[in-house]
């Protein structure tokens, strides 16, 4: 089981001992929803900065990849940069494809 939120930490858990999680991945910013995949061991996390995806397999807690969208700045803006926020994600049956909702309004697949 695994679960995410404003900690910024997606959380993993063996179900039969629920007292601390069995391994603990930095999202870097808050979590919307989490999904695994069907066929591989990975997980993946909408957050406020895109989509990350870990593989459970591997020792190293680095994310196996960082899917975001900048947002376009203003002419007059100098901040930092902006991300369109990924609020829903899902895998497709096979595995092969992963589909991010985003507040651009805009779904990608990857």
């Amino acid at each position: 089981m695994a679960t995410g939120g404003r900690d910024k930490k997606l959380n993993l858990w063996d179900v039969s001992d629920l007292k601390q999680p069995i391994r603990v991945f930095d999202a870097g910013s808050t979590i919307y929803q989490i999904a695994f995949n069907p066929k591989l061991q990975w997980v993946s996390a909408a957050t406020e900065k895109g989509v990350k995806v870990w593989d459970l397999m591997s020792e190293n807690d680095r994310s196996l990849a960082d899917l975001d969208h900048k947002l376009p700045k203003a002419s007059n803006e100098k901040k930092e940069t902006k991300y369109a926020q990924s609020t829903s994600i899902a895998w497709n049956s096979t595995g092969k494809k992963l589909f991010a909702g985003f507040s651009d309004n805009k779904i990608r697949v990857w």
